[in-house]
């Protein structure tokens, strides 16, 4: 008879779990529904009367759109747009478990009602990097496939959050396993039906509830914590900026929308300082308002008071000069970006857009926005808040970075040229050093300069020559056009060795020339660029003592290899093969002249 009864009750458990459902109360634009037995796509404008939702079913909205959601406990579940979600369990013994493939949640889960036979009113999220428990609480959830990264912001109550890594067995890649396209902009994904999740249910809830918690950060009001490096815990909880806050309080159908970041107006994009009174405040963090790192229990915390892009997961600290706010404890920041005055998403700095993985880039290239990006790069950089981010220090410059800074170098310069007369062919070499200087430019065109102190370096014997060095200096501008190629315009003067034949002397003559270039990356390797050139020369009529030069035109090639040996150095070296015709009169000493040879210059250049 106890037998009986015991077996009763358990499948009574089990049939009320079973009908138990989640319900889709309303929302905005195109909403899929995929579970076992069907795929539907519905309009949410046109609902009616509530949509039971079942378990083991995946929810997908699209761009601008929203769902509703509620369970029977009274709980509300808001899936943002471009999400996708699953409805794991309904009405397991520990609550109801969703998992975030994509996208952002947000959940109000009501107080927690009287425990009754080890049941609780629990709502679980978990993602490929975190797991969040949810109890009388108000939070957002969010989760970017492309970083990684799992966020959780409390604007009432309490969430508790651990991470977790993406092949542990309470992953939710488990559950939808994405494949990206080749171009890696659109993710295609697989949906499995098979589930698991009731096996360790019981697990999940110790872990993040249970009473000997590890590595389990609780986000409070007004905080936000996040999955931001792959070998550490989550982020210690660190408050947000009031005024977005408030902001994205009363955003409870989470509108994502991002208004041009060239709208200056007030009524748009809103400063993020000053923090005037009645603004939303954030509950005390327990870590350094500073920020700090542990590297013995590997946990840290930004600056607190910086900005949350809800898309990336992303978390901007305020700038290192940044001010302390008395009233609510946190630094405020002015020069990280604005905020969307009607739902409180972060905008980017004006010509800046915020990537998952490499963090601020460059829209429009300018002085202004390369030097922005640089600060804002190593800010996150330095407060460990950049996912998969790439060190900056480790990254060679863009060609627009390269255009927005001041280079400078030093090198040696061999130059073999063979000087083609009527009565013969000569050697007559140089060798020195090189001196250049790339002025900072605004990040499509720069000006430089080079200069060159050479020694003879000759190999005939039979003519007399007092010539101990040359000078040659250069002078011009870069202008680059795409990603790769770029011309230059150049005005050089250079002091060359004349043979004449009257005299069976060497002397040297200054030829002025104008040079026009043509260049393209011909390699883009992680610290390496390899470089084609051409160029076309042509020098002006000189008169000197004793004879005239008279104007000539010349061509050349070759090319320039760097290798980046950080951010802000590498080494080159550069081939160039010069052909150039002119011709001298006077004193006896006329001749066409052939001038042709090879010229190498390998050094190291600096940029600041």
């Amino acid at each position: 008879m106890l037998l009986k009864s015991t077996f009763f009750v358990l499948s009574l458990c089990v049939s009320i779990q079973t009908l138990a459902a989640i319900k889709l109360n309303s929302g905005r634009g195109d909403i899929s529904l995929i579970s076992k037995n069907q795929s539907r796509q519905i309009d949410a404008t046109k609902i009616t009367s509530d949509i039971n939702l079942s378990q083991d079913t995946l929810i997908i909205t699209e761009d601008n759109s929203y769902a509703r959601l509620s369970n029977e406990r009274g709980d509300l579940l808001i899936i943002g747009p471009n999400s996708k979600v699953t409805i794991e369990l309904i009405n397991a013994p520990e609550g109801d478990f969703v998992s975030l493939h994509a996208g952002i949640i947000r959940l109000k889960v009501k107080k927690q009602r009287k425990v009754r036979d080890s049941r609780f009113d629990r709502i679980f999220v978990r993602t490929n990097s975190a797991l969040v428990g949810l109890e009388d609480t108000d939070s957002l959830v969010l989760y970017n496939i492309y970083n990684n990264v799992t966020g959780t912001l409390t604007f009432t109550g309490k969430a508790n959050m651990k991470r977790i890594n993406r092949s542990h067995k309470f992953s939710a890649g488990e559950r939808l396993v994405f494949r990206r396209s080749l171009n890696e902009q659109k993710i295609k994904f697989k949906f499995r039906t098979n589930n698991e999740i009731r096996n360790f249910s019981k697990e999940i809830n110790d872990v993040l509830f249970g009473e000997k918690l590890k590595d389990v950060a609780t986000v409070a009001r007004g905080q936000y914590s996040a999955t931001f490096h792959e070998s550490r815990p989550v982020s210690m909880p660190v408050k947000l900026n009031p005024l977005q806050l408030s902001k994205l309080y009363p955003n409870n159908r989470l509108d994502m929308t991002v208004y041009s970041e060239d709208t200056d107006s007030e009524e748009i994009n809103l400063s993020p300082y000053p923090l005037t009174e009645n603004l939303f405040k954030p509950a005390e963090q327990r870590s350094s308002y500073r920020g700090q790192y542990s590297s013995s229990q590997k946990r840290y915390a930004p600056k607190a008071g910086g900005l949350v892009d809800l898309v990336s997961g992303i978390y901007i600290p305020p700038e290192k000069n940044a001010t302390f706010n008395e009233n609510y404890r946190v630094y405020e920041a002015r020069e990280i970006g604005r905020i969307n005055s009607s739902n409180g998403n972060f905008i980017s700095p004006k010509n800046l857009t915020l990537d998952p993985n490499r963090g601020f880039l460059v829209v429009n290239n300018t002085h202004e926005s390369i030097q922005k990006q640089s600060e804002l790069n190593d800010l996150l950089k330095s407060n460990l808040l950049l996912a998969s981010y790439k060190s900056v220090s480790g990254k060679k410059m863009t060609t627009a970075e390269r255009f927005s800074s001041n280079i400078v170098g030093l090198s040696l310069v061999n130059q073999g040229h063979t000087f083609g007369y009527d009565s013969g062919d000569y050697e007559l070499g140089k060798r020195g050093v090189e001196l250049s200087l790339a002025l900072m430019g605004n990040g499509s065109f720069r000006p430089f300069a080079k200069f060159r102190l050479l020694n003879e370096n000759f190999a005939s014997s039979s003519l007399s020559n007092n010539i101990e060095r040359f000078y040659q200096m250069n002078l011009g501008v870069d202008y680059q056009f795409g990603s790769i190629f770029y011309v230059s315009g150049q005005l050089s003067i250079d002091e060359e060795p004349i043979v004449l034949n009257a005299t069976s002397s060497i002397v040297s003559a200054t030829l002025t020339n104008f040079i026009g270039e043509f260049g393209v990356k011909v390699l883009n390797l992680k610290k390496l660029d390899l470089f084609a050139k051409a160029g076309a020369k042509y020098s002006l009529a000189n008169a000197d003592d004793g004879f005239d030069i008279e104007s000539g035109m010349g061509l050349y090639f070759g090319g320039k290899l760097d290798y980046w040996l950080n951010r802000y150095s590498f080494v080159f070296a550069e081939l160039e093969y010069l052909t150039h015709s002119f011709s001298i009169s006077g004193g006896g000493n006329d001749s066409d002249v052939d001038m042709s040879g090879a010229m190498i210059n390998f050094g190291y250049r600096y940029s600041f």
